[in-house]
């Protein structure tokens, strides 16, 4: 396939919505985790510090593992290569909806170490996307303009990394404590719950994105769009 076709193909479209969501927690939340430590568990700045640092160990481990497995998985069960990606970015999404789901329960109850735990989690999901898409990119594209490809989807990273820390900024502006009561338990909850909410969202439109994705080579072959169900057809729009 050619990379005009390529760039111009669904797949690749659904699959830029979906990257694009798998990494946006990373970028906005992971960034301010001292912060969030400090602000919404009243930790120390050292112990902020401590948290980045571990958490960095997590993204690695993510983006060695997440990739491996995938690979594992096509060798020793002889998995369709693209399905096994996308189950990692499926496995991606899943957790991180759980997560952020359940991160004002921890933030409400001070459970400081639940929270440091689902954010490593957290962490780990965000480098095995990034480790595993050029992974998918070549199985769903061929290798030849993996390159361009893999340079085009980075901007989904880009865009999420400026985009998606402004509105995390603005958000946060909106709700967050004045001085005087800064130093009140609580007081920052609202300014970060309010951007899990938006978070949220767009994870479980990545989600549905990621559904649409065509693995199955008769279906990516077939005129117009296909998407099939263990064979069964379930969409079909003719060109």
């Amino acid at each position: 396939m050619s990379l005009i076709k390529s760039l111009r193909s669904p797949d690749f479209f659904f699959m830029y919505l979906m990257f694009f969501a798998n990494q946006i927690f990373g970028l906005v939340a992971l960034s301010r985790l001292s912060n969030m430590a400090q602000d919404l568990f009243g930790q120390s700045r050292t112990e902020g510090a401590n948290v980045v640092s571990i958490n960095g160990v997590f993204n690695c481990l993510g983006r060695l593992c997440l990739p491996m497995l995938a690979d594992v998985a096509i060798k020793t069960l002889n998995t369709n290569p693209p399905f096994a990606r996308k189950l990692v970015f499926l496995f991606n999404l899943v957790v991180q909806i759980v997560v952020v789901a359940i991160l004002p329960h921890l933030i409400g109850t001070l459970n400081y170490n639940g929270f440091r735990a689902v954010m490593w989690t957290l962490t780990f999901t965000y480098g095995g996307g990034f480790g595993t898409i050029p992974c998918f990119l070549t199985d769903m594209f061929g290798p030849y303009n993996i390159g361009a490809l893999h340079g085009m989807i980075l901007t989904a990273w880009s865009i999420g990394g400026v985009g998606g820390g402004l509105g995390f900024t603005s958000v946060f502006d909106r709700h967050k404590p004045s001085a005087a009561d800064a130093s009140v338990p609580g007081a920052f909850d609202k300014a970060y719950e309010s951007n899990f909410h938006w978070i949220l969202a767009v994870l479980i439109v990545g989600l549905g994105m990621l559904f649409f994705v065509r693995t199955n080579p008769a279906d990516r072959s077939a005129p117009g769009y296909r998407f099939s169900i263990f064979g069964k057809k379930i969409v079909h729009f003719a060109r």
